[in-house]
């Protein structure tokens, strides 16, 4: 159970606040439910408090996490996201079933592959804003655990996939 002024992640719409847990009657059988604000843009959602685990309802990441994080971005994709293996709407689907989990870890992983996709290749539409939201869901939700500004984040980020292209662009020069 949440407690009221928590932060908490909820999938898709990234970090929010319970302002209120409240009660109504449904039918003949009376439910709590959390009152939570997105903090990107003030829409209030109502989620039935039996049904927190199900939607994905969680706690922001932990302080000691956020490395976690970052390691992820750091790392080498572990599948090329251009290969002529997987369609687009494979890649996709599968990016999107990410981005809506309540895992970090696996919006930081699409994240990172979109980035080496967009290092081989302009992306589309659909995937620049698959990589804008992953971003973003990322920077707020770290930023609010270590309240620091979202632009300290997002430059944190910045330097972590620099620092993979230029890596990168030494493995080419001394293949």
């Amino acid at each position: 159970m949440f407690n009221l002024n928590e932060f908490v992640f909820y999938p898709g719409y990234g970090v929010c606040i319970v302002e209120s847990i409240s009660k109504k009657t449904i039918g003949s059988a009376e439910m709590s439910f959390y009152n939570i604000r997105v903090l990107e843009n003030n829409a209030k959602i109502m989620i039935p408090v039996k049904n927190e685990s199900e939607v994905g309802l969680r706690l922001l990441i932990k302080e000691n996490e956020i490395q976690k994080v970052f390691d992820v971005l750091e790392e080498k994709s572990e599948k090329k996201p251009f290969a002529k293996k997987e369609s687009w709407n494979k890649r996709f689907n599968g990016y999107n079933i990410k981005l809506c989990s309540s895992c970090l870890f696996e919006v930081a992983e699409v994240l990172r592959d979109l980035y080496t996709l967009k290092c081989q290749k302009e992306l589309s539409f659909a995937e620049k804003k698959m990589f804008e939201k992953a971003k973003h869901l990322i920077t707020k939700e770290i930023s609010t655990v270590m309240n620091r500004s979202e632009t300290y984040v997002e430059e944190k980020i910045k330097k972590i996939f620099i620092k993979k292209t230029e890596i990168s662009e030494n493995l080419k020069l001394n293949a």
